[in-house]
């Protein structure tokens, strides 16, 4: 063990030592008995007694300096003697932050806060950190009444509207902010509900948002936040539900019911109701429907009348008072707003064509008294054409006219070819001949994702396409001898096309109708043929899913392999030799097709702004990507919009 060092400057008696050398004469009876006097100590000194009695470790900043003076005529335990060694750092403005290997840095309290760890467990002289949670108060508000208890070096964070608090502080200092934050986090709420019999809930919620906001309120779901009062209307059942304190919900309680008793004062013979969010026309037809039912024709009274005023969407009702009342109510619980339902498709389809094709043909042909035969071997499938090639080498032995034609022929014959060719001929006074062979591979693959997605009120069909409208002939006529020549052409819709009615059932389970479609021009078949060749793949079915559930609609698995080969009879059989007198074709294609849909109900703004923010993030991530910039275009019209520009998350 190290002697304790004296200082230099003051004298200093340590009986300290005495417990230590009672520790090391008697371990066993003495362990825990420790008595501290110093006085004028070198700070330092003192860290390594200490560290010699506690068995722990201690990493020192060089800014640690200084004496220290400590009176103890109790003894103490190891436990105790750390204690004392922490209160001491504290008092001359120092500290101890436990490290992941276990040992303890010592170092100045300003600036420690940002090291001190995540636990509840540690010492009274060791800065942790804490995490409060509030159940109904406003952590803002709650770290104004704690601030003054915390350490004038401990850190507080609090968001504003949120409810929870960050604490860095020692553990005497946490234990304070909680019986605080206890303290402050009690509901004293009550919620009352009122029903309203003359006034619509609607004007009721109005009225206590002008009462209880100074300036504009805070509106969020149909809920007005005021000074400490909620209000929510209830249209299904014509209520208002206050929450707040009881002598705030009490005195707008009686103020409602004032205005209810008003409305029952009499009416005149015509009533406006602006609607908030039905359309009026659907409205009125409803009313239409049911007003015989109000009508007495025993009494010979007025017929009720119901107007529509599309500028406003504004319905006038005309007639008795308690027809006016009873029509009202239906109104209100028609007018409500409606769930909306975002409905993604997923099309997957991977296809695989391979083709082969292998062919060899040959010519021979004398010339007139040569006594050399005719003879050759070509086939529908192979190209090039021998014949008309061999015929534009036939050269003076035919005419002009003859000649040209099959030279263009020959010419267009060598311009489609494809892979490797091979030939040999030539021209004689006995006669001509030649030999072609033409080998080609075609390999094609094609993966094709597509994520079309629509969003629609409940009930309402929707239909999203995108494409092109292509002409397609559907009639035409020549005349009597051409003379009047016309054709009809009609467009028709290609490209990717989703149509979906929804219905929101109960338990959020969603009924669907769909139907899609994917359609393309095919390059292969138009050449074919005279017109355009579309490929379409179309599912048209009704499904039930729930809320953010993925489901598979249809889909296709086809494996097409066709042979084609074209030979000579008997000589094409003929083992290897036959191989001259042949022609191969091949070709295989595989296509796998599935198609997956996704229904998300949305009910409120909240529900809304994290799907907005999903896809805004991927375009603007893409054009980011692409630009190679910091900012989008899309970005600039959303400014422009005068939108403010969310952050959005950078990771693929």
């Amino acid at each position: 063990m190290k002697p304790l060092r004296f200082s230099a400057h003051c004298k200093y008696v340590l009986t300290f030592m005495l417990g230590i050398a009672v520790l090391l004469l008697s371990p066993v009876a003495l362990a825990q008995d420790h008595v501290i006097n110093l006085k004028d100590a070198d700070i330092r000194a003192f860290i390594e007694d200490t560290s010699v009695v506690t068995g722990k470790t201690f990493i020192v900043d060089p800014r640690v300096t200084g004496t220290v003076s400590v009176s103890s005529q109790a003894k103490l335990s190891k436990s105790e003697v750390f204690q004392v060694f922490l209160d001491v750092l504290r008092v001359r403005g120092f500290t101890a932050t436990p490290t992941a290997s276990g040992a303890y840095r010592i170092t100045l309290i300003q600036g420690a806060a940002q090291d001190a760890p995540l636990s509840n467990s540690l010492g009274r002289g060791v800065l942790s950190t804490a995490i409060l949670k509030l159940k109904h108060g406003d952590a803002a508000l709650a770290a104004k009444l704690i601030k003054p208890v915390l350490h004038s070096q401990g850190r507080l964070t609090a968001n504003p509207g949120g409810r929870v608090l960050v604490i860095t502080d020692y553990p005497e200092n946490i234990r304070k902010a909680r019986e605080i934050v206890a303290a402050l986090d009690v509901d004293q709420a009550v919620i009352i509900t009122i029903p309203l019999q003359n006034i619509s809930a609607r004007e009721a919620k109005d009225a206590v948002q002008a009462l209880m906001g100074s300036g504009t309120p805070k509106v969020r779901n149909n809920i007005v936040v005021g000074e400490t009062v909620r209000a929510f209307a209830i249209d299904a059942t014509n209520s208002l539900v206050l929450r707040g304190d009881s002598a705030s919900v009490e005195q707008l309680r009686q103020t409602i019911l004032q205005m209810d008793a008003i409305g029952n004062a009499p009416r005149g013979q015509v009533s406006v109701i602006s609607l908030h969010y039905a359309d009026g026309r659907d409205v009125l037809t409803v009313l239409e429907k049911i007003l015989p039912a109000y009508f007495d024709k025993v009494k010979t009274e007025a017929v009720p009348t119901v107007a529509y005023d599309p500028g406003s969407n504004t319905l006038i009702i005309s007639a008795k008072p308690d027809v006016q009342k009873a029509l009202e109510s239906v109104v209100r619980k028609l007018d409500v707003r409606r769930a909306q339902v975002l409905v993604e498709a997923i099309i997957v389809e991977i296809s695989d064509t391979a083709a082969e094709d292998l062919g060899v043909q040959f010519l021979l042909a004398g010339n007139e008294g040569s006594g050399l035969p005719f003879i050759s071997t070509n086939y529908s499938r192979s190209a090039p054409n021998l014949l008309a090639i061999t015929g534009a080498l036939a050269g003076d032995s035919i005419d002009s006219v003859a000649q040209g034609d099959l030279q263009n022929a020959a010419i267009s014959s060598l311009l489609g070819l494809q892979g490797g060719t091979f030939g040999i001929g030539g021209y004689g006074s006995s006669g001509l001949f030649g030999a072609v062979l033409n080998a080609v591979s075609n390999d094609t693959n094609s993966n094709v994702l597509s994520t079309p997605f629509v969003t629609t009120l409940d009930n309402v069909p929707a239909t999203f396409l995108v494409g092109q409208e292509i002409p397609v002939t559907s009639g035409e006529a020549l005349g009597t001898n051409n003379s009047n020549p016309f054709r009809t052409i009609t467009r028709e819709e290609i490209g990717i096309k989703l149509e979906v009615l929804p219905q929101i059932n109960e338990g959020d389970v969603i009924r669907l109708e769909i139907r899609q479609e994917v359609s393309s021009i095919s390059a292969d078949a138009s050449v074919l043929v005279s017109g355009l060749v579309t490929n379409k793949r179309e599912i048209s079915t009704t499904v039930l899913a729930n809320d953010g559930e993925v489901i598979v609609l249809g889909g296709l698995m086809q494996d097409d392999e066709q042979l084609f080969t074209s030979k000579v009879p008997f000589l094409g059989d003929i083992p290897v030799i036959g191989n001259l007198f042949k022609s191969h074709n091949n070709t295989r294609k595989r296509t796998n097709l599935m198609v997956f849909i996704r229904p998300t109900i949305i009910r409120s703004r909240e529900d809304m702004m994290p799907l907005t923010q999903q896809k805004l993030d991927i375009m603007r991530r893409q054009e980011r990507r692409k630009t190679g910039g910091t900012s989008s275009r899309l970005d600039g019209a959303l400014q422009n919009m005068g939108v403010a520009i969310p952050p959005y998350d950078t990771q693929e």
